[in-house]
């Protein structure tokens, strides 16, 4: 009797984990989005025609974006709704940065900008993976990443396979032109 008690209470603290688990994820704009994606697709629809009508209905009625990030996705609808159909492959900001920046190779700084808008927990590797492809300069990449409201001073850059550094602003410790403060210049005198 004591055990079916004590099985019974830790089959409710499992379940109350994992609803608590999954209602987190709900709060990623770019999982809700998808989610919306993947029932249009499961009810028939075809893969483009559901991400026209996701991404459409998401403007229209101001849903899972502040206002904004609903701007900026009204501003740049074409390049919004092209990544709302990558959502169909691609579950994560890391993913969705490197299939945007395939499928629309033009438009690296809306990338950067719409995958952060979605998915902002990622934010320091979309902006990496931006960088160590090359198709953004470091400067295009901080001003998306401020575009979707992003701290800058809260990344971390890495080249290829080397450690993290933390971002600092253009022109601190950069030699007699710097900022001072930082200079590692050997002096001649």
């Amino acid at each position: 009797m004591r055990s079916n008690i004590i099985l019974s209470v830790l089959f409710c603290v499992l379940i109350a984990f994992s609803t608590a688990s999954f209602a987190q994820e709900g709060i990623v704009p770019g999982l809700q989005v998808r989610n919306l994606l993947v029932t249009e697709i499961e009810e028939g629809a075809a893969v483009e025609q559901a991400a026209e009508e996701v991404s459409q209905t998401v403007l229209n009625e101001g849903m899972f974006f502040d206002a904004s990030g609903l701007s900026y996705l009204s501003e740049n609808q074409a390049a919004y709704q092209s990544l709302v159909e990558l959502l169909n492959d691609n579950a994560t900001g890391f993913e969705l940065a490197i299939a945007g920046f395939t499928a629309l190779p033009e438009q690296a700084a809306q990338v950067v900008t719409i995958a952060i808008l979605m998915f902002p927990e990622d934010a320091n590797e979309i902006y990496n993976i931006a960088l160590q492809m090359q198709v953004i300069s470091e400067e295009d990449a901080l001003l998306a990443v401020i575009n979707a409201g992003v701290d800058p001073s809260t990344l971390t850059a890495t080249a290829a396979g080397a450690a993290g550094t933390t971002f600092s602003p253009l022109g601190v410790g950069t030699g007699a032109a710097g900022a001072g403060g930082g200079d590692t210049t050997i002096s001649a005198n």
